[in-house]
């Protein structure tokens, strides 16, 4: 793996962060008003940071891209992954930006299309840290010991690390630690809790892990990466079907056109942690699914 510290523009990221860069990047209309202008487009994400610190770090590029744009995005806040799917079935957002396990989630309770990914999105990596004092300096070192996932519905924080301890390491996380796995609901609070010892070792993001390496948040004398796993495909910008296809169109484009030759598009990508944009098409995610139901944390409508 690359050094983190050249990367720091481009890791700060997480959905939060790619929500507030793009409110208002797109100039698709569900309709206009002659007094109010364009209906805005409605969208969120699951809130796997916390939102505070990169809302403020983000707003220069937000009245940068308000200024190229001229058209409303509304983002809709919510308090979990689940109410971020259940916004988009719903139909209370038109686009959410969610990871791979939640795609799924919502494809699997309504007609939604995954528009574009981030190119880093097609080979995404968790990492297992550990806290230095916990005795824990491989995988196999897990058994008997306290561990922390992220958020229950996580692709990177919690499906994929149970999905590889189970198949790559024989761990069975619920019988095998030393009680039943803590969820922190989200990346930074894993490392947190790692490195204040109230868990021995954990799962998280491995752009956030290098986010805040980066940061100085964390501190390396206290806690340390054992593990990352193998790539798999994470987080999509993820629309409603039902909207018209010229509207999904033109929110594709918004980031397809990012080009990193310009100087002003290459801001905003390192911003956003990414080199470019890419089409995402359902089947990226068939794995995903087929790893979710496998893992029992995936049940359709029927089952």
């Amino acid at each position: 793996m690359t050094s983190p510290r050249p990367r720091t523009a481009a890791l700060r990221t997480g959905s939060a962060l790619i929500l507030v860069a793009i409110l208002a990047l797109f100039g698709c209309k569900r309709g206009e008003s002659a007094e109010r202008g364009p209906a805005p487009i409605r969208v969120t994400g699951i809130p796997d940071e916390n939102p505070t610190e990169l809302a403020r770090e983000y707003a220069p590029l937000v009245a940068l891209l308000e200024a190229r744009l001229g058209a409303p995005v509304e983002y809709v806040p919510v308090t979990d992954y689940g109410a971020a799917v259940q916004a988009l079935v719903a139909g209370t957002v038109d686009f959410a930006w969610l990871g791979g396990f939640t795609h799924v989630q919502a494809r699997t309770l309504a007609e939604v299309e995954p528009l574009v990914m981030r190119d880093i999105d097609r080979d995404f990596h968790s990492v297992f840290i550990a806290n230095v004092d916990s005795g824990v300096e491989a995988i196999a070192d897990l058994k008997g010991k306290r561990f922390a996932f992220g958020a229950k519905s996580s692709t990177s924080g919690h499906l994929m690390p149970r999905h590889f301890l189970v198949e790559a390491h024989a761990i069975d996380p619920e019988r095998d630690f030393a009680g039943a796995p803590v969820y922190s609901g989200a990346h930074d609070a894993t490392v947190v809790m790692v490195a204040s010892g109230k868990v021995d070792a954990g799962a998280l993001n491995m752009q956030v892990w290098e986010r805040v390496l980066a940061a100085g948040e964390v501190d390396t004398s206290a806690v340390r990466v054992i593990w990352e796993t193998p790539g798999y495909v994470d987080y999509t910008w993820t629309a409603r079907s039902a909207l018209p296809e010229s509207t999904r169109e033109a929110f594709k484009r918004a980031f397809l056109e990012l080009d990193a030759r310009d100087p002003e598009h290459r801001a905003i990508l390192d911003r956003l942690g990414a080199k470019a944009y890419v089409p995402a098409s359902p089947r990226d995610f068939d794995a995903i699914e087929a790893i979710a139901r496998a893992t029992g944390l995936l049940e359709s409508p029927h089952d």
